[in-house]
């Protein structure tokens, strides 16, 4: 089975998840996986080459850089989406999943299917992702834009987890259009070996 299987799965029940009225089946979704080392200084290179038209730096299928330039697309029937699975230094999972997803009502106005729900379900789309382990109170991030969303760490330090999100607009450029943009916590995350002990706690 390929190591990417079960990520790839349980992300493409997210993208559903955020409009389930619509008439697309996981088989339908494709998911585009990178796993690599944040680094804040290739947002920095890549704003640089935008500005003066200079060509993109060398980068992998699968890197940080590939991450930054993709966008989620539907074409021919297909659903492109895609997921960053962050990698430590030990260059392990570190436990955060950043999904840049089609939004419900992006879905929404294409398949002629009633609104997605009109506040991302972030609690339903992280308790599922961490296997039914119920998260803490969750505040999501409200984003300006993408640069934003990327710079802007979630933060599972405090009583309420603070999770990035960004969802753009329908009326604008398409390629930046109907987006729904999140950074999750999956079991590799530090906050789920402390949720759990204070699950345990409460229990005994």
């Amino acid at each position: 089975m390929h190591p990417y299987d079960t990520l790839q799965a349980q992300v493409r029940w997210l993208q559903l998840r955020l409009n389930p009225a619509v008439p697309l089946s996981p088989s339908e979704v494709r998911v585009h996986v990178y796993r690599d080392h944040v680094d804040t200084a290739v947002l920095d290179d890549l704003n640089t080459c935008f500005q003066q038209q200079l060509p993109m730096p060398e980068h992998t299928p699968d890197s940080y850089t590939a991450f930054i330039l993709c966008k989620p697309a539907l074409s021919e029937g297909v659903l492109d989406v895609h997921a960053l699975e962050c990698l430590g230094q030990d260059g392990e999972p570190n436990g955060e999943l950043w999904l840049k997803l089609k939004s419900g009502a992006a879905l929404a106005a294409t398949f002629g299917a009633p609104d997605g729900e009109p506040v991302v379900p972030l609690p339903a789309l992280q308790k599922y992702l961490l296997g039914g382990i119920e998260p803490p109170g969750l505040t999501p991030l409200a984003q300006k834009d993408g640069p934003s969303w990327l710079c802007t760490p979630l933060d599972t330090d405090g009583e309420d987890w603070q999770l990035p999100v960004l969802e753009t607009p329908l009326d604008v450029p398409e390629r930046f259009a109907g987006h729904c943009y999140m950074k999750l916590v999956t079991k590799h995350h530090p906050a789920i070996e402390r949720t759990s002990l204070v699950t345990e706690e409460k229990t005994q």
